[in-house]
């Protein structure tokens, strides 16, 4: 345009020294598209700029604006104005988009170099110069040079936008830019948050409509980390490079805001608000700004609890929990192990300084004392600040406001590890059941007691870490044996142990002990050899981390398989026998009930593949493969049922009308279908049949009689036993004593048989059982537990099939008392339903 235009020169900060550069630079000719060009270099003090519209400059002894040239400065002034890091391959990208921008703002050189200028020496950054466009028909395009790096922004006035990017090398965070880059370049339009309407209405009667808003600025960002950076070490990540870092490079999170950074003596504590935008559906930054405005009546505005922002927090970058996520995972966390236990009185969490963990736990009535042992104080202050529904118990019948002020929370400030390791592997002599915070009439008490007295736990909820971050802490808590076996000693005899095992693996995932899992692998294999009797494994996928998350409850006692495995029905009884009403009336737990638990008792497919790349492989791996295709399969209707050939009160037996031969199915199609009676379906049933056993019920009697007598009892799930009934005539198949059985099932032990199997002072002796932890063979129980029937050899025609009701009954001690199988094969007495059919009661 040829008109003067005073432009602000970039000024070095009166702490630095001028730095070395050499400048060149190649100007073309653009006169079609462009209506100013200016070029301002960086000068020493106050007075001096290069502002000449050829970039010639006012001061020319510096000779700063020459085509090519050399700086005026101290040889050793680089030192003074970068650090270390300004030297490596790397850096830090900040991309920031705003709209709805004041048009006279975005379309003015003068004022947007000044904002550019006094962004980057506000930041305590160094410009050495910059390079503005002012373009036709608008518009303005900017560049500058940074000691660090660069800055450039690009606008359009008409649309109200400008989009900039900063790129700077060293270790200043740009993160904390954003709200200096707001304040420069998003510039409201005229009337900003107001609501004006056309010329032609009539203002004493106009209602505010959302389409006569001016909009205030809005702005989109991303940061990421560029360049190459010095390995910390094998799966070590720095904050910026793990979670945050994926939150803060999203420019599909159209909303986030940093609400908090603290650093703690043992971490990095960042608390982040954030909208996700991703997906068709999900909730839009728009919907939560329109639930914001209250003087226009829209559903957002009505409901604005359903869109907030989700508030995540974050330690040392790993992201460890999420306000949308929170109850799903810290009740999948809490409440499968507290409805384990028969009844949780006494209870140690380790960690769980946000309050979520506390919370559930004194949800349950039964609870006396919560043992709450958090290493960082300042992470519970922290999470009482700026996570305040965490910790909020103020809706819990009989509990405080904050769950960290419960009468029955005692909460350590201390190491979580050396607590337990001195509390459960010192020789001590005194256990300590009492509550500590009830008060003893005995003066005496406080001196005899030793002071180092081991306490014992009903449930340990481990809330650290999880296995897979690769920080020292957490390689002392997953890769430690003594403190594996100072948990378990710091259980009760039917103690409850669950730790989060992080997120759950892919069925494409390499052996555990071969990935970055290898930590995961090993607590689980020190959980089975310290002694707990039952492990199980599970996941939850709405806790909000992109993956679905595992958990794992561990059992000193094999008996709480029976609470484990209890129905919908029964959890549903269970939760309203022990959970502490709400003050409001609502649900007590927002994600957990009897159909979820229904969920978390069969492991997954994902679950059961790594289990199965074990070396060597387990022996449920290769049962569990399903049918064998190459398995020949014999139809049931080439058997018939005949009265057995076994003595002379022997009853119906079943008999090959065809030759069959080794190893194929027997009537396959009629196995599958048997029938399945749960344990707690039995106990019901004969729980009645006792109760009512003054009166007449022989329908009730005839039907356990059917069960019994046709049935087979299995403990693979649970201690007490579920009973399964074949619904075809292959129920009618004998004993074949003496291991003269010619069919066996899924499982074989060969030569084990009456006669072998013999009684130890009153019980049948034990025989090696399942291992503690078996995903794969969780997840087939029934498949394999119905047991099907395949030939030991060949079978001729005419011949009756024989069975080992031995195998069938192992590891049920009452099954001699049940069948006395060795008395019948002995000829000493009748079978059950020869003595049943004989009386009419079956």
């Amino acid at each position: 345009s040829g008109r003067q235009i005073k432009m602000p020169p970039p000024m070095l900060d009166s702490a630095k020294s001028m730095p070395d550069t050499i400048f060149t630079e190649k100007r073309y000719t653009v006169d079609r598209a462009v209506r100013n060009s200016h070029h301002l270099h960086i000068v020493p003090s106050a007075g001096k700029q290069c502002a000449a519209e050829d970039g010639s400059c006012e001061s020319a002894e510096e000779a700063l604006a020459s085509s090519s040239s050399e700086d005026s400065s101290d040889k050793d002034s680089i030192e003074d104005t970068a650090t270390e890091d300004e030297h490596l391959p790397a850096g830090q990208h900040l991309l920031v988009d705003i709209k709805n921008v004041d048009a006279r703002f975005l379309d003015s050189e003068e004022r947007l170099a000044q904002s550019m200028v006094d962004i980057i020496s506000t930041s305590k950054l160094t410009m050495l110069s910059y390079h503005c466009h002012s373009l036709l028909p608008a518009g303005v395009s900017c560049v500058g040079v940074l000691l660090e790096s660069h800055i450039s922004f690009h606008t359009w006035p008409s649309e109200g936008v400008i989009t900039l990017d900063l790129f700077t090398c060293g270790s200043g965070l740009l993160i904390p830019l954003i709200p200096l880059v707001e304040s420069f370049f998003a510039i409201p339009r005229p009337y900003a948050g107001k609501y004006i309407p056309g010329p032609d209405v009539d203002m004493e009667k106009y209602t505010p409509r959302e389409e006569d808003l001016i909009e205030m600025p809005k702005t989109v960002w991303k940061h990421t980390l560029r360049g190459f950076r010095p390995s910390l070490g094998w799966a070590t990540y720095r904050p910026l490079e793990s979670d945050v870092g994926d939150l803060a490079g999203g420019f599909d999170i159209h909303y986030k805001k940093e609400i908090a950074a603290i650093q703690t003596p043992f971490q990095l504590i960042n608390i982040w608000d954030s909208i996700e935008s991703i997906h068709p559906g999900d909730m839009s930054v728009e919907q939560y700004e329109r639930s914001l405005r209250t003087e226009i009546e829209t559903y957002e505005s009505l409901h604005p609890q359903h869109y907030a922002p989700d508030r995540t927090v974050f330690l040392e970058g790993v992201l460890q929990s999420t306000h949308f996520g929170d109850e799903a995972y810290h009740e999948a966390m809490v409440q499968p192990a507290m409805f384990a236990h028969d009844n949780p009185q006494r209870v140690a969490i380790i960690g769980g300084g946000e309050g979520a963990t506390l919370r559930e736990v004194l949800k349950h009535n039964s609870v006396t004392h919560v043992k709450m042992i958090e290493i960082d104080e300042l992470m519970v202050k922290t999470s009482i600040e700026y996570l305040p529904s965490w910790s909020d118990c103020s809706d819990i019948l009989g509990c405080a406001q904050n769950c960290f002020d419960d009468e029955r929370a005692e909460i350590l400030f201390e190491d979580a590890f050396a607590w337990f390791i001195k509390n459960g592997l010192d020789d001590l002599d005194k256990t300590v059941h009492d509550d500590s915070s009830e008060d003893s009439d005995d003066n005496d008490s406080s001196e005899d007691e030793p002071e180092t007295a081991k306490e014992l736990f009903d449930v340990i909820i481990m809330d650290a870490l999880d296995p897979q971050e690769m920080v020292e802490f957490a390689a002392t808590l997953y890769n430690n044996d003594d403190f594996a076996k100072s948990l378990f000693n710091s259980l009760d005899e039917d103690g409850v142990l669950v730790l989060q095992m992080g997120s759950s693996p892919e069925h494409s995932d390499p052996a555990e002990l071969d990935s970055l899992n290898f930590r995961r692998h090993q607590i689980m294999n020190f959980i089975e050899l310290v002694g707990f009797e039952a492990v199980q494994v599970y996941e939850e996928a709405h806790c909000g981390f992109g993956d679905p998350w595992s958990f794992m409850v561990a059992c000193k006692d094999i008996a709480c398989r029976d609470n484990w495995f209890l129905n919908e029905a029964g959890i549903a009884l269970e939760s309203h026998r022990r959970m502490r009403p709400t003050l409001s009336g609502l649900p007590q737990l927002k994600y957990f009930d009897g159909a979820t638990m229904k969920g978390y008792q069969q492991p997954t497919k994902q679950w059961e593949s790594a289990f199965c790349k074990r070396t060597p492989k387990p022996a449920s791996c290769q049962l569990a493969n399903g049918y064998d295709k190459k398995r020949k399969n014999i139809p049931i209707d080439q058997f018939e049922v005949r009265i057995s050939n076994y003595g002379d009160h022997a009853g119906r037996g079943v008999f090959a009308k065809v030759e069959v031969p080794k190893d194929a199915y027997i009537g396959l199609e009629t196995a599958v279908k048997r029938i399945c009676v749960e344990f707690q379906a039995m106990r019901c049933i004969e729980s009645y049949f006792e109760s009512a056993l003054s009166k007449n019920t022989p329908e009730l009697e005839k039907l356990l009689n059917y069960i019994y007598g046709y049935g087979y009892s299995s403990i693979e799930k649970a201690l007490q036993p579920e009973y399964y009934v074949d619904s075809g005539i292959v129920t009618f198949v004998n004993h074949g004593c003496n291991s003269t059985e010619n069919i066996i099932g899924s499982f074989n032990h060969e030569g084990f048989n009456e006669w072998t199997k013999m009684l130890d002072e009153g019980k049948i002796t034990e025989q090696p059982g399942r291992p503690p932890f078996d995903p794969s063979y969780d997840r087939h129980i029934h498949h394999l537990s119905a047991s099907l029937d395949i030939t030991k050899r060949k079978i001729t025609a005419g011949e009756e099939l024989l069975s080992n009701y031995v195998i069938v009954g192992l590891g049920n001690n009452d099954l001699k008392l049940h069948l006395g199988i060795d008395s019948i094969c002995k000829g000493e007495k009748l079978g059950r339903i020869k003595i049943l059919e004989m009386s009419k009661e079956l």
